[in-house]
């Protein structure tokens, strides 16, 4: 099995969104779901740049 890993971009991304939850942590709160509504929101963006590692994976066994 070929283990397809992001790349450097990618992770740098992926770094970049948790970077970005961290600083929204110091803002006051101004509503109580606001927290848990940006921590889902940043992990469906990390989701989506992760998974371009398994379709670069999926596309490249297609041709095979």
């Amino acid at each position: 099995m070929q283990i397809v890993e992001p790349t450097y971009q990618e992770v740098k991304v992926v770094k970049l969104l948790a970077e970005a939850w961290n600083e929204y942590l110091k803002l006051p709160v101004e509503h109580p779901m606001e927290q848990e509504e940006f921590c889902t929101a940043v992990h469906a963006c990390q989701e989506k740049v992760l998974a371009r590692s398994g379709r670069r994976y999926m596309n490249s066994a297609s041709e095979e």
